[in-house]
């Protein structure tokens, strides 16, 4: 933050577009894509060219403003005049060009308009969806257990790590323009009412003109205004949504396979500078801090000790992200779900959206927590707060945790003798409660600092630890002070201090005297 079964994936698809009759034509993908300020486009794909209209408004059933387009396969319809922070409903009609006068109107759908800062919001981050190498068309059941959660709850936006087909060198375009289809064909119960934001993953295999071509052609993103943009301008982009700017980047540049280099870099940190948002959110495919291993990429550049280019390449965009205040790094590539902290900084790898998982690795220095599960991200967004769980597909939290300013609070609940040898020497107990209820949770709390009145000397060694407060949580705390015969009331001074999840240090009410 700145600070100054096969069975089933047929049976889902055929749901999806089991409504038409049998003689029309197919929908392949709906999909909304880069909500904008008073704007959105949605994607629309059919087997054979088509005429399409979508009518849309605010209120379902009621529309307002329609936008066709005909002749083609694939539409990008732009859909204008939006207003903020609102639910858009729309109705897609489609019909075959070599027949225009049957047409389909399938049912309504919606989408949230783009929020302006101050309106709070919630979106998802998955990665690594990718079929297995047995079986690379077919969505893996997983994905599908996993992308209808998402769905189910109405998200604003989702992030995607990579890996979303298993392109092959042998793939023609036909056959990765089919494993596309297969993609979307199951995540459109998703995209056709949040839009999904890519990072391109190395099983797209950017590197050779197929995949190049099919990961163009099938998506619809922003695009960055760099000196490559004519070629590579939907690879790596930014936006913002709320009070969060996000930043995709692309580990799979073809001849800088790895790293985040040359024209991206520079790219980056102009990008990084320019943000005037409070939250900043990069996702790659690449892990910055992966393990080595069997399984783990270990000859990645950033991975590998040996790769002195993709060492110094990793420092470079590790030093971006500590200088303009990174808050999270989602990443993708190893299967497998695990939060990482450096300098403040969450690195989640969120690698376990359906493809087969990987082992765990050894936990390492600046290593939280590590699953081998299938499962997304949601992350509830404020002004002042990230609050982030990670969701198995069993709809188990596997971890939560909330990002941002915690504040701290002390109230008295008792205080007593606690023994008659305490009563004999005068040992008085005061138990207290502490209570986080700031923005974000607070981590390493300790009392550092006590005084009394009325000549009442604190006796309790400090600094007395606390532990750990979750936003909203409390936990007891128990003081001794020493109180002479005949006083029969005294005040307590009491400063504590915490660490919140981004590495900084906080004090309450202030600095304690003396500091």
């Amino acid at each position: 933050m700145l600070r100054s079964i096969q069975l089933v994936i047929l049976t889902l698809v055929l749901m999806f577009f089991a409504a038409p009759p049998a003689s029309a034509q197919q929908l392949m993908n709906v999909a909304v894509s880069r909500v904008e300020p008073g704007q959105a486009v949605i994607v629309v794909k059919t087997d054979v060219p088509t005429d399409v209209t979508i009518d849309y408004g605010t209120a379902p059933g009621v529309y307002t403003a329609s936008v066709s387009a005909a002749g083609s396969a694939r539409h990008e319809l732009p859909l204008t005049g939006l207003p903020g922070s609102a639910r858009v409903y729309y109705r897609l009609t489609v019909a075959d060009s070599a027949a225009p006068a049957t047409s389909f109107s399938y049912p309504e759908d919606s989408f949230s308009s783009f929020k302006a800062p101050g309106q709070p919001y919630s979106f998802m981050a998955v990665g690594d969806n990718r079929p297995s190498f047995s079986s690379p068309v077919l969505p893996a059941a997983a994905w599908i257990a996993n992308v209808q959660m998402m769905a189910d709850a109405r998200p604003d936006l989702a992030l995607h790590s990579g890996d979303v087909i298993t392109a092959e060198n042998t793939d023609t375009a036909a056959l990765n323009e089919e494993k596309y289809d297969a993609f979307f064909g199951a995540t459109s119960v998703l995209t056709r009412s949040v839009p999904l934001y890519m990072a391109a993953g190395n099983h797209e295999q950017l590197y050779t003109a197929v995949g190049m071509a099919g990961y163009l052609r099938e998506f619809t993103l922003p695009e960055h205004n760099g000196p490559d943009a004519a070629t590579r301008g939907e690879l790596y982009y930014s936006f913002d949504h709320g009070d969060t700017h996000f930043v995709i980047l692309c580990s799979e540049i073809p001849g800088q396979t790895g790293l985040v280099t040359g024209d991206q870099l520079v790219w980056l940190q102009d990008d990084l500078a320019a943000n005037t948002r409070p939250w900043l959110v990069v996702v790659v495919h690449k892990p910055l801090f992966g393990e080595s291993g069997a399984l783990s990429h270990a000859n990645d550049p950033w991975t590998n000790p040996a790769s002195a280019v993709g060492q110094q390449n990793r420092a470079d965009v590790i030093a971006l992200f500590r200088q303009y205040g990174v808050d999270i790094v989602f990443e993708g590539h190893d299967h497998y779900y695990k939060r990482h902290v450096d300098s403040g900084i969450q690195y989640i790898v969120t690698g376990g959206g359906g493809s087969p998982l990987y082992s765990l690795p050894f936990m390492g220095p600046g290593d939280v927590i590590q699953a081998s599960a299938f499962h997304h991200v949601r992350v509830d967004e404020t002004a002042g707060s990230l609050a982030v769980s990670a969701i198995d597909t069993g709809g188990k939290t596997l971890e939560s945790f909330t990002l941002g300013t915690p504040a701290l609070g002390l109230s008295n609940a008792d205080a007593y003798w606690a023994s008659m040898s305490d009563y004999g020497s005068r040992q008085l107990s005061v138990d207290y409660t502490m209570d986080n209820h700031g923005e974000g949770d607070a981590e390493n709390v300790e009392i550092i600092y006590a005084q009394a009145t009325n000549g009442v000397f604190p006796l309790t060694t400090l600094p007395a630890p606390v532990g750990d407060l979750r936003k909203g949580g409390s936990g007891p705390v128990t003081m001794k002070y020493l109180v002479q015969p005949g006083v029969s009331s005294f005040q307590t001074t009491t400063y504590a201090v915490c660490d919140g999840l981004d590495g900084a240090r906080h004090f309450f009410p202030g600095p304690p005297p003396g500091t």
